[in-house]
């Protein structure tokens, strides 16, 4: 055996490394897509739940039941504490983390399965999900670049 044949007995087959970079390219880029969704839909659901807790606590802090004084002084407290953590803000931009990342998977699953079939199918399975992905991709690009099924705009007369 000549060892150019030993090189290609180790090696797989050009379809195969195709079929396995095809899926990996359309899982990474979902993946990418579904992280920056994440980021985004973090901040907003954090600052969203940010907003309402400040504004729970200074409405709280604005109208007082009796005319103590160590009332007023306790909601003024609970308003300006509230105003000072950072804790609640945490959980929330991982909640909303959690919240983006999932939708954009789930609003990805066609590119998402497929590539995972492409990527560990077997060899039918896996070109099927490849080729799958090619027209998927294709369908994509013409339907964004010319604007297929999109409504049409504004006529200006």
């Amino acid at each position: 055996m000549s060892v150019i044949g030993r090189i290609r007995s180790v090696l797989p087959s050009t379809s195969s490394l195709l079929t396995k970079g095809l899926g990996l390219a359309a899982l990474g880029m979902v993946a990418h897509d579904s992280h920056y969704v994440g980021k985004l839909q973090s901040d907003l659901y954090a600052s969203e739940k940010d907003a309402a807790s400040t504004a729970y606590y200074f409405n709280n802090s604005r109208y007082v039941s009796d005319m103590r004084k160590s009332t007023e002084a306790i909601k003024n407290l609970s308003y300006t504490m509230e105003l000072d953590q950072t804790y609640k803000r945490f959980f929330n931009e991982g909640i909303g983390y959690i919240k983006g990342f999932g939708s954009m998977l789930v609003n990805n699953v066609v590119p998402l399965g497929l590539g995972l079939g492409a990527v560990f199918g077997g060899k039918v399975a896996g070109k099927a999900s490849a080729i799958g992905l090619a027209v998927y991709g294709a369908y994509k690009f013409i339907k964004n670049f010319f604007g297929f099924g999109t409504p049409p705009g504004l006529k200006f007369d």
